[in-house]
């Protein structure tokens, strides 16, 4: 009697929260799964939970130079993500266009990049160059060279490189978060920024993988405890050769 009493209580309590969501929200019909018995269940579909381990440093230093480049890349993401919204949208009205109306547009695109892209350019710092033009790359497809060569001239193109070149920033560089590791961690850095709602979220236009970086970059801790432990290994064993060299050269 007493289960029958509970599975009553637990039929009229879900059947009050079900009436209840359907006063407040309403309940897409798909959501919903039907038995033979007409009684239903309501089943909401939730937003995927996305969870980032902890990036992993192997001394002080990395983790320095982690927060060095975390600061900068606040601070330029929102240009390079601009510049992203404005290309694909001239990118968009220019496959609309014949030839002449291109070259009149282009004369406007041209005065817009003189206004707004060379500025923003100018009032950076050296290392903030640098990531603006890797997050360039990220956020467009196109490095800052082939975005001038492309929507200015190949001449232009070759004058801002050399240009740049004198301030140590290179505008052919590439964002290869696969190959390399300060890559690796502006992309977790963005990742982090995105879940956190710090930064707005903009896919990369280079087609790879943030969870297959982090099994490259950000081993299983128990991974990282067997590469430690060999690494301890390694130093013991090349510090007992060491002494033993030092003792036979004694004899």
């Amino acid at each position: 009697m007493k289960i029958k009493y509970f599975l009553l209580l637990f039929s009229i309590t879900l059947t009050n929260f079900s009436r209840a969501q359907q006063d407040s929200v309403p309940v897409n019909t798909k959501d919903i799964f039907m038995y033979p018995a007409s009684d239903s269940v309501p089943v909401f579909n939730l937003s995927p939970v996305i969870i980032i381990p902890e990036i992993h440093f192997n001394n002080y230093r990395e983790l320095k130079r982690y927060w060095w480049i975390r600061r900068r890349v606040y601070k330029v993401y929102p240009f390079a993500k601009l510049s992203a919204d404005n290309i694909e949208k001239l990118d968009k009205r220019l496959a609309k266009m014949n030839k002449s109306q291109r070259k009149h547009y282009m004369r406007i695109v041209k005065l817009w990049i003189k206004k707004e892209f060379e500025p923003k350019l100018k009032n950076l710092t050296q290392s903030e160059g640098r990531i603006l033009s890797k997050l360039f790359h990220r956020q467009t497809g196109y490095t800052v060279y082939e975005f001038l060569k492309k929507y200015k001239s190949g001449w232009t193109a070759f004058w801002y490189q050399n240009m740049a070149r004198l301030y140590n920033i290179d505008l052919k560089v590439k964002f290869d978060p696969v190959h390399n590791k300060e890559d690796y961690w502006i992309e977790y850095i963005l990742q982090k920024a995105f879940l956190d709602d710090i930064l707005e979220p903009q896919p990369n236009k280079l087609g790879y993988n943030f969870m297959d970086l982090q099994n490259k970059w950000a081993p299983p801790p128990i991974e990282r405890h067997l590469k430690n432990k060999i690494l301890n290994l390694k130093k013991q064993r090349s510090r007992l050769l060491h002494q033993k060299t030092g003792n036979d050269k004694k004899r």
